[in-house]
């Protein structure tokens, strides 16, 4: 037991050493510096993959796309109310920087109307915005 102590004690005082003077010892060759920025590279790549893989992936994650804005009306710079539509039924939101709350629950849905965007920029945006919803 007083072997496996010592064991023990010499490991936690030897590590941080040794890990130290490899921290502060500079590369001694180019082959250790280009395989430092190759893992480098390699690490920011897959995080780059990862966040969009992550971004499309979630798009029409909630109510399973079942789900869109009818339509909303800005009341200030952080305050609006929406129409939501959830399935079949119609729900009045108001939304702020805080929360969200349930105004109302529609009896009556209203119809879904076309964007009015004009311009050909406004068609193209609208296309490619199109597309991720596919």
């Amino acid at each position: 037991m007083r072997s496996s102590r010592g064991l023990l004690l010499g490991l936690c005082v030897a590590l941080p050493a040794a890990a130290e003077q490899e921290i502060n010892a500079a590369p001694s060759s180019q082959v250790e510096l280009l395989s430092w920025i190759m893992s480098l590279a390699v690490v920011l790549v897959t995080i780059l993959v990862c966040a969009w893989v992550l971004k499309k992936t979630r798009l029409n994650q909630f109510a399973g796309g079942q789900s869109k804005v009818i339509t909303n009306l800005a009341l200030g710079t952080r305050e609006r109310i929406m129409v939501v539509e959830i399935g079949e039924q119609q729900y009045l939101l108001g939304v702020t920087a805080q929360s969200i709350n349930l105004l109302d629950k529609l009896e009556q849905p209203l119809e879904a109307k076309p964007n009015k965007m004009s311009g050909h920029f406004a068609k193209q945006l609208q296309g490619i915005l199109s597309k991720n919803e596919k």
